[in-house]
């Protein structure tokens, strides 16, 4: 007797993961078609909207060769899933979706089936260079691999209803220990799409420093869940995200990781061609009550994000790139080569996040400026937020001559001091750079703004952009939205990259000080 299952995109209680889930299930498939993969004594169809199942025999039989050869790992002890074999995948790409899973979906031993201890150091050849990574290689087997214990019962039958846990749904927990009833449940269709769900998410490492400059620990990793429609259409973008190279896997937070996902996937195309219609992101991190697992932290969905939204955002990412770091390590025998670290850009998090909601690019700027660490970590990013000033399309003119007046302030301002500062010795630009950004910092009303604006300008002696454009610039700061002047204020400041510009920036320390970096364009 044929026995059958069909699961549908658009079924009831298909969440936005379950979705993805179903993409990698479809993708799946498609390989074994296009690689003419058989499994005995059962078939599939796909299209754009579900996928169905057909097999004959024990149930249990089936499942069990199906995860078999859906997921395993490599002589390397890389994961390696069957919708991701042929792609153009790097080495080190293929270390850091090792890495990423061990902090979301297969993050404890039970799961991922790890022995304790267990480590491996390899040697990858990056730009010309050897490049150390350590990595916790996979066995041969590993939840999903199991997985049909999970989704049959004694009698080898397909279960009606199977518990779920947080290695299936990051996030699920079971409300009450001793009440099996307060545990999440899924029918078989739902459950095999979970199953299937780490291998149509996108990934994304997180790097944020916080006021204290220090990294946030809360922001580890995200999963990014694209809002499908097409499951032919996600799987042929898909590809592309396979082929991003390591340094453009990394964020600055929740809204740079989903903004940066969708750009890959549109590739140049109209995001409506794609099958994709926004994004889930879940971010895993460490939190105070367990730090010794990830958890999930922070969730958020983009939704209405269009085109143009996009374009604003491509131009950001263009000129405030990830930055690849080879730290050369201390003296060891053992380790021939150089670790890698990748900085992300804070200001392009912080444009990503009101893109996201739909403000001024440079809302909340006062946030990346509120401390003296933040500002430092700011003003290496000058040169960049400058081209953002200069090459974004703005919606009021008034907002970049505002910016421009301000930036032949500090330029006049920065010339003064230079006049007046003796032969031999030291400019004071960085002290000057802190007085104004106090100042502005400390103007928490319409009435202290204006007088910090104001003994800036003085400051600055003889301003043509502020003379020729006064009676527009005047309702910028003397009108009821005196935050968003502060904003644009704070950004002048921090985008300046004139004379001056280069010795107004604070020294920082490195985070790790024993290791030389050579930063990689």
């Amino acid at each position: 007797m044929e026995k059958k299952l069909t699961i549908k995109l658009f079924d009831p209680g298909m969440s936005h993961l379950h979705r993805v889930g179903l993409a990698g299930l479809y993708m799946t498939l498609k390989y074994f078609d296009e690689h003419k993969i058989n499994i005995i004594n059962a078939g599939w169809e796909l299209n754009n909207e579900q996928v169905t199942l057909y097999w004959q025999g024990d149930d249990e039989k089936f499942f069990d060769s199906l995860f078999k050869v859906s997921f395993s790992s490599d002589s390397q002890g890389l994961i390696d899933f069957a919708a991701h074999r042929g792609m153009l995948i790097g080495d080190l790409e293929k270390v850091f979706l090792n890495d990423v899973l061990l902090m979301t979906y297969l993050q404890h031993p039970k799961q991922n089936k790890i022995p304790k201890g267990s480590n491996r150091i390899i040697n990858i050849n990056f730009n010309d260079k050897s490049v150390i990574v350590n990595y916790k290689p996979f066995g041969v087997n590993y939840a999903h691999i199991d997985a049909a214990k999970d989704i049959t019962d004694k009698q080898r039958r397909l279960k009606e209803r199977i518990n779920i846990k947080g290695w299936l749904y990051p996030g699920a927990i079971k409300r009450h220990e001793k009440i099996s009833a307060s545990e999440l449940e899924e029918p078989p269709g739902r459950f095999l799409s979970l199953i299937y769900a780490p291998t149509a998410s996108l990934y994304y490492r997180l790097s944020h420093k916080n006021r204290d400059g220090k990294y946030d620990k809360r922001r580890s990793a995200a999963i990014i869940l694209p809002h499908i429609d097409n499951l032919a259409s996600y799987a042929q973008c898909y590809r592309r995200c396979l082929n991003t190279p390591v340094d453009k896997l990394y964020a600055d937070g929740l809204a740079d990781a989903g903004m940066a996902a969708l750009l890959t996937l549109r590739a140049g195309e109209k995001l409506d061609t794609l099958g994709v219609t926004g994004c889930t992101i879940i971010i895993m991190g460490s939190l105070a009550w367990a730090k010794q697992q990830k958890t999930r932290s922070f969730v958020a969905k983009l939704e209405g994000i269009d085109d143009n939204c996009l374009d604003l955002f491509e131009l950001a990412y263009k000129i405030l790139p990830n930055k690849i770091f080879l730290k050369v390590p201390v003296a060891d025998e053992n380790r021939q080569g150089n670790t890698y670290d990748v900085g992300t850009s804070l200001s392009r998090g912080l444009i990503a996040e009101n893109l996201a909601s739909g403000r001024d690019w440079f809302r909340g700027f006062v946030e990346l400026m509120n401390s003296k660490k933040q500002a430092e970590l700011v003003s290496y990013e000058k040169g960049g937020l400058n081209q953002m000033v200069n090459e974004n399309i703005w919606s009021f003119e008034t907002d970049k001559q505002f910016i421009e007046a301000l930036h032949t302030a500090i330029k006049n301002r920065y010339g003064a001091l230079a006049a007046r500062t003796r032969s031999g010795e030291r400019i004071p630009f960085d002290k000057e750079f802190e007085r104004m950004r106090t100042g502005l910092m400390r103007s928490k009303n319409a009435a202290s703004l204006r007088a910090e604006l104001a003994d800036i300008f003085a400051r600055g002696g003889i301003n043509l952009p502020l003379q020729e454009n006064w009676r527009e610039l005047l309702p910028l700061f003397t009108g009821k939205d005196w935050q968003r002047a502060r904003d644009l204020a704070l950004l002048a400041l921090a985008s300046y990259s004139g004379s001056g510009a280069v010795d107004a920036m604070p020294v920082v320390v490195p985070d790790d000080e024993e290791n030389e970096s050579n930063d990689i364009d």
